[in-house]
C-alpha cells in the first residue's frame, strides 16, 4: 500500500491556460501563498432574537445555580 490516492486531480482533465489554482510561491519554503480568507458574516439570529436568547439562557442559569444542594443519601427522609 505504497500508493497514494490524488484526490485533488479526480474532477477531471487540464484545460489549456487554465491557472485556477497557481498562486505564487514562498522563496523559503516552496509552500503556496494562499490569499486571505475573508468570509462575508451570515448572523443566524438578528438582534432582536439575540437578546431574548440571552435573557432566556440567563434566566435558566439562575434558576439552575438557586436550586439547594441536597445531600446524595437522603432515600430515607424522602421515602414514607
Amino acid at each position: 500500500m505504497t500508493e497514494k490516492i490524488d484526490t485533488q486531480g479526480m474532477s477531471g482533465g487540464t484545460v489549456k491556460g487554465c491557472t485556477d489554482n497557481v498562486f505564487p510561491r514562498d522563496p523559503e519554503t516552496g509552500e503556496p501563498i494562499y490569499p486571505p480568507f475573508n468570509p462575508s458574516p451570515l448572523p443566524i439570529f438578528d438582534d432582536k432574537e439575540r437578546a431574548e436568547l440571552k435573557e432566556i439562557m440567563l434566566e435558566a442559569l439562575k434558576e439552575y445555580h438557586e436550586k439547594p444542594n441536597y445531600s446524595p443519601y437522603r432515600l430515607d427522609e424522602l421515602q414514607e
